[in-house]
């Protein structure tokens, strides 16, 4: 008899080999560095970008008094939602104050202080607020583990 794996909801997603065969490989081909995930809706995405932006943007160190950012959008095999519209919820969190931290912000796409990267994938998302744009470009994770 061959092993069955299973999901959490108890649906089966495919066979296993049977125990006379040795397990095929697998491994992981990409890693994202993301700091929070929701399912993939504009207000979910504007809720999950508040609890970071009120976290990290406090710790983090600015000389100036107006800061830069960028927002990055990346969306993989999501139809329902537009990048237009993820813009319209998140970019006025800085623009307009929304967020509580005493700080000037404006939008600069070369360069800019910190970036908020969002990333769907069908219904999911991934939200980071990171440091220095494109940093997690050559993301490696032995490098950065070894760093700490």
């Amino acid at each position: 008899d061959a092993s069955i794996l299973a999901n959490t909801d108890g649906k089966s997603v495919g066979k296993l080999t049977t125990p006379t065969q040795p397990p095929g490989s697998r491994f992981i081909s990409r890693l994202q560095p993301f700091q929070a995930t929701c399912f993939a809706s504009v207000e979910e995405i504007k809720e999950v970008a508040i609890a970071l932006l009120n976290k990290f943007l406090p710790q983090m160190k600015f000389p100036q008094k107006e800061v830069t950012f960028k927002l990055e959008i990346k969306r993989r095999l999501c139809e329902h939602i537009k990048t237009s519209d993820i813009l319209d919820a998140v970019v006025p969190l800085l623009l307009d104050g929304l967020v509580v931290v005493q700080r000037q912000f404006k939008v600069q796409l070369a360069d800019p202080d910190f970036t908020i990267r969002i990333e769907t994938s069908k219904s999911l998302c991934g939200v980071s607020v990171l440091p220095r744009a494109g940093w997690h470009k050559n993301f490696n994770v032995v490098v950065n583990a070894k760093q700490r």
